[in-house]
């Protein structure tokens, strides 16, 4: 893979004049964040061999998730003996944000995994940035940060609702988050690495495959795809843009993505990282095995915590009691069908297995 090696040219005068006060404290402190073709480096050479092909690799992850559905009875076989959501009438479909919300619900009580979370400045500022990226990403520069960005925010019909809810910021608000936008941009500009288009860079990668027969669908769309699908050995990086601070969970998605890529096509990535355009880090993590399977069993949790109806009722699957009915716990060595439904309507039958099996 070859990488141009061009001088960058500053979309504005008045944002190549600018510099940080942040980018400067943290040349102050020792440390500066990599940019171009060093940071490009950075992400393509992992320092491992990558990841082979491998049906069988694939068969693995697959049936480890299967099984672990059908040892939960969230799945049963159906008349073609291919597992399925018992009572379901379309596919359920998990997502990273779903997922966490759903092994996070512990620490938010009586919250539904499944219910859009309300804007927030942050999340304004991180789909603006998104944003950015992409248009950087595609077109090599940014005029006016915020102008751009909600423009293109008004193309995608699933932002209706935020355009909405930055037009009735405040002053102080909308002149907060324009500032945070336009800074973010602009060591986005310095930093970020001009792609060949011989890697095929792609932004806002759709992702997703069936499992379970086609009963539950993993679900993705990564920010940034880099390099060609290989048949026999990996070659392609995913990269997730995050305007905040690192968070755990940042990790645990990228590790859902590797999985959804595996299962979907000939070669796993060869790596995946998150780029915080707030300070210039890059995290960086090869695609192993271990992280596959270990993404194989979060994701058969966090489809357990989804389809849970109640604490007392002890079931792997999203569901709640219907209306007239009681969950209860089959008394040892027994089992019981709980009809139920799950956060989208549906309605779920699940079999409770008792204390003791």
């Amino acid at each position: 893979m070859v990488v141009i090696d061009v001088e960058r040219e500053d979309p504005k005068p008045r944002m190549a004049d600018r510099v940080s006060a942040r980018s400067t404290a943290t040349v102050a402190s020792g440390w500066t964040p990599l940019a171009g073709d060093a940071l490009l480096d950075r992400l393509r050479v992992t320092g491992r061999p990558r990841p082979l092909a491998d049906p069988e690799r694939v068969a693995r992850l697959r049936e480890s998730i299967e099984d672990g559905l059908r040892q939960g009875t969230v799945v049963d076989r159906g008349s073609d003996g291919r597992p399925r959501v018992p009572g379901s009438h379309g596919p359920l479909v998990i997502t990273k944000d779903r997922l966490t919300r759903a092994l996070d619900r512990e620490s938010r009580p009586g919250s539904d995994p499944s219910e859009a979370q309300p804007p927030t400045l942050p999340m304004a500022g991180g789909a603006l940035i998104d944003a950015l990226f992409r248009q950087l990403v595609t077109t090599g520069s940014i005029g006016d940060p915020m102008r751009d960005a909600m423009d293109a925010l008004a193309l995608d019909d699933r932002q209706g609702d935020l355009l909405t809810w930055i037009g009735n910021l405040s002053i102080t608000e909308r002149g907060a988050l324009t500032a945070e936008v336009d800074r973010q941009s602009i060591d986005l500009v310095n930093r970020w690495p001009r792609l060949d288009p011989s890697w095929l860079p792609r932004t806002q990668v759709p992702m997703r495959v069936g499992i379970a027969g086609g009963s539950i669908e993993l679900s993705g769309r990564v920010d940034l795809a880099i390099g060609r699908p290989g048949l026999t050995v990996a070659s392609v990086a995913i990269v997730e843009v995050k305007s905040g601070a690192r968070r755990l969970e940042h990790r645990m998605d990228l590790h859902f993505y590797a999985l959804v890529e595996t299962l979907r096509s000939p070669a796993p990535p060869f790596a995946v990282a998150t780029y915080y355009t707030r300070t210039g880090e890059l995290d960086v993590e090869p695609v192993s095995d271990d992280l596959l399977a270990s993404a194989a069993r979060r994701t058969l949790a966090g489809i357990g915590a989804l389809c849970r109806p109640t604490e007392e009722t002890v079931v792997i699957g999203p569901a709640t009691p219907q209306p007239g009915t009681r969950a209860r716990v089959p008394a040892p060595g027994t089992q019981a069908r709980v009809p139920a439904r799950r956060p989208d309507g549906q309605r779920l039958v699940v079999n409770a297995v008792g204390p003791g099996q």
